[in-house]
């Protein structure tokens, strides 16, 4: 599955399901299910970097202390549908691109280059977190670096506590040597 880089609060905002948008330069084809990755650098203050309504949609969902205090970085968070990418989506976390005009052959011309609005459902947040994975521009595909001895499900990050599915592996959030995915892997391959 390909995973998508996102700078902090916004990933996490696309996570918790407030966020329905991601705003980027170019535009995507792709559509389907992709991991979010929250990038290694934090954008700053949430609330600094809201506008109005925005502000609103947050205190509905929060009514104490700004959300995310501890947000994670360079992790993969959870996942989302990509599901249109568009110009000018009607939603209030999407960034607007001035139209100047129309060309004789009635294409929309811009002010600037357009931002183009790519539409988010269907998100789910991790439990945990998948730490120290590192990310890159575009869509990326994360590589699972390790095995389990029993039944080789894949595992991403340094500490193997963590299946590729994002699901907690039942090896009880520690390193073990050798890696085991799950409890039952453990009774196979020590014989309980």
């Amino acid at each position: 599955m390909k995973a998508l880089s996102i700078k902090q609060p916004w990933a996490s905002l696309i996570a918790h399901g407030i966020k329905n948008i991601e705003n980027r330069t170019w535009k995507t084809n792709f559509r389907g299910r992709i991991y979010l990755h929250a990038s290694a650098k934090d954008a700053g203050a949430l609330y600094e970097l809201l506008n109005q309504k925005q502000i609103e949609v947050m205190s509905f969902h929060w009514t104490a202390a700004p959300p995310f205090p501890d947000r994670p970085v360079s992790a993969i968070i959870g996942e989302v549908d990509i599901i249109d990418c568009v110009i000018n989506h009607p939603s209030i976390w999407a960034e607007i691109t001035e139209i100047k005009g129309k060309t004789i052959e009635g294409e929309l011309m811009y002010a600037h280059k357009p931002i183009y609005n790519w539409v988010l459902a269907n998100p789910v947040l991790y439990d945990k977190p998948i730490l120290n994975i590192k990310g890159k521009l575009s869509f990326w595909e994360p590589i699972p670096n390790q095995n389990c001895m029993s039944c080789d499900k894949k595992f991403f990050g340094q500490d193997a506590q963590y299946c590729c599915s994002g699901n907690e592996c039942g090896c009880m959030g520690q390193p073990v040597e050798p890696v085991v995915c799950s409890e039952e892997c453990y009774n196979k391959l020590f014989n309980r």
